[in-house]
């Protein structure tokens, strides 16, 4: 009896430069299997590089991805364009394999930075400014572009990368915290749009597909953007969970009916102070 033919399941993400986004890239190619496998498409500024050695001092290993689209992130023109472009060039291919690939399963925003990480008084508006467009804005713009993809009988789902930092602050980090608490209501927002989906795209294609948007907020994560003073102190008080482990709860999330979804959870070390007093 021969097996039934493989699905191949397309996720756009974003961030994989970095070692949240690269453990996701390589946790949703490491889930794959005989009847799903995952297609890979990177979009952001610059290619990712050559090896995740250059960001946290792994040993060297290729990116797992397919492709990689580039385009000015928080301009939502160039965005659009290069999304569209890439799909129309599937769609008209006249490779049955790759017109295959003209659909969006996922997309993860992974993507963020952290800047202003200092006393209020020393932060500038332009600095506020910068973090909301990376951290909020370039989600909005991706799952704007998603839901329409996303808007037939098969549906989607789309994880946002949150932070614990959208549920407890840190001292001296007010751009980076209201970037997540945002980022929180605008999952929750979207999680109502991908519930309505024929409406809310107001397409004829959609029937009773769904997108499933959840959030997920990691705590303490070990990489290289850390200075090693705040790596230490966070070892020694809090704990470090592992971005391998975390991208394995993202895959988990990512394998599920998009009929069920895990609207909002937190990955993070088990002696890391979120909740109670000791």
């Amino acid at each position: 009896m021969s097996s039934a033919a493989s699905e191949t399941k397309v996720c756009l993400l974003t961030g994989a430069s970095g070692t949240i986004g690269y453990a996701i890239a390589q946790a949703l190619k490491a889930s794959s299997t005989p009847s799903t496998n995952w297609h890979i498409i990177l979009i952001g500024r610059r290619p990712p590089p050559a090896s995740i050695t250059h960001i946290d001092k792994k040993p060297r290993m290729v990116l797992p991805y397919d492709e990689f689209l580039k385009a000015e992130m928080t301009n939502e023109s160039s965005v659009t364009s290069t999304l569209d472009s890439h799909f129309e060039s599937l769609q008209k291919s006249p490779d049955a394999n790759v017109q295959s690939l003209n659909r969006l399963d996922l997309l993860v925003n992974c993507a963020g930075c952290s800047l202003g990480n200092e006393p209020i008084v020393d932060v500038s508006a332009e600095t506020f400014k910068n973090v909301m467009e990376v951290n909020l804005i370039v989600p909005f713009i991706l799952s704007k572009w998603a839901m329409k993809k996303m808007a037939t009988p098969s549906g989607g789902r789309i994880i946002n990368i949150g932070s614990i930092a959208g549920e407890s602050p840190r001292l001296h980090s007010v751009p980076y915290t209201t970037s997540k608490y945002a980022l929180g209501g605008l999952t929750r927002a979207l999680s109502i749009e991908g519930r309505h989906l024929a409406q809310t795209t107001k397409s004829t294609e959609a029937g009773e597909g769904v997108v499933a948007v959840c959030q997920i907020n990691p705590g303490n994560v070990r990489s290289a953007i850390m200075s090693e003073e705040e790596a230490a102190r966070r070892e020694k008080e809090e704990g470090f969970v592992e971005a391998d482990d975390l991208a394995k709860y993202v895959a988990l999330v990512a394998s599920l009916p998009n009929e069920a979804n895990v609207l909002e959870s937190t990955v993070m070390p088990t002696r890391q102070p979120l909740v109670g007093r000791g």
